[in-house]
Parts: C-alpha cells; structure tokens; sequence
C-alpha cells in the first residue's frame, strides 16, 4: 500500500517520495473502533396501588347457653313434719325462677391490619451486547526495487 500525502501541487495516486529526515521518522496513527456501552434510564411502565372492597361469607361457631327449669326434691325439715302432723295445714305458695338464655350477637368493626406500600425493586439481568467493530491495519508495500 503506498502512502499518500494531501499536500497541494501533489497528485495523491502518485508514491509519495520521502526526504531523509522524513523518512528516519515515517510513522502511521492505527485506529480502530470499541464498544462504549453506557446504560440510560428510560421509563418501562407504571404501576398502582388500587384498594377495593370484596364480600366474602364468614362461618364461625359461637356456643350460647339457655336456662331450663328444672325440679330439685329435697326430704321435708322436721319442722315441716311436725306441722304436718300437728294438723297444721302446710304452706302453699308459689317460687318463681327467672330463666335466662345467651344469643349471639353479631356485628362488624372495621379495624386497620396491614400497610401496603408500592416501592420499585431493582433486578438486574446481563444482556449480550453484539455489534461490527473496525480497525485499521497497517502493512508495508514496497515499491520497485527495496534495496535503492
């Protein structure tokens, strides 16, 4: 390959013919390309919290009690039988008893549980970056005889 120089009143096809000085210091700047790869950070989407309310049925068992009569026998005092057999006449009367049952009673509270917060999570995957890179080689070329 023959070196060409630019310089005015010179025909760039033609071998360019080095003087001493330039020819002792003859040298060539290569060059060639490299990947930069930087990382910008462009925007992928949004997301939102939404809160809605949802029914769902509910089954809990819950034990609940109520009251029952019932008769309790005991023998007669002493006194009650001497009374008895005094000829007395025995006392009649009435006993009453208040009887009581449990219910369920059932209602809702609304109560705070839980805080939710939407925060955006990094993760990082490498990715395989391809492309054509182009260098420049350097070779040298003789022209006509190397030896003169």
């Amino acid at each position: 390959m023959a070196r060409q120089n630019g310089t005015p009143g010179h025909d760039p096809r033609e071998p360019h013919r080095a003087d001493a000085a330039e020819r002792e210091n003859a040298s060539v700047v290569r060059h060639e390309e490299r990947l930069v790869i930087n990382r910008e950070r462009v925007d992928a989407g949004r997301a939102r919290l939404r809160k809605y309310v949802v029914e769902e049925p509910v089954r809990q068992e819950v034990t609940v009690a109520a009251e029952e009569p019932d008769m309790v026998r005991t023998p007669v005092t002493a006194e009650e039988r001497q009374a008895f057999l005094d000829g007395r006449e025995l006392a009649v009367g009435e006993d009453e008893v208040i009887l009581y049952r449990t219910e369920p009673v059932v209602q809702t509270v609304r109560v705070p549980y839980q805080r939710v917060r939407l925060v955006a999570k990094r993760v990082e995957h490498t990715e395989v970056v391809e492309d054509t890179l182009r260098k420049e080689r350097v070779d040298v070329e003789t022209l006509g005889d190397p030896r003169a």
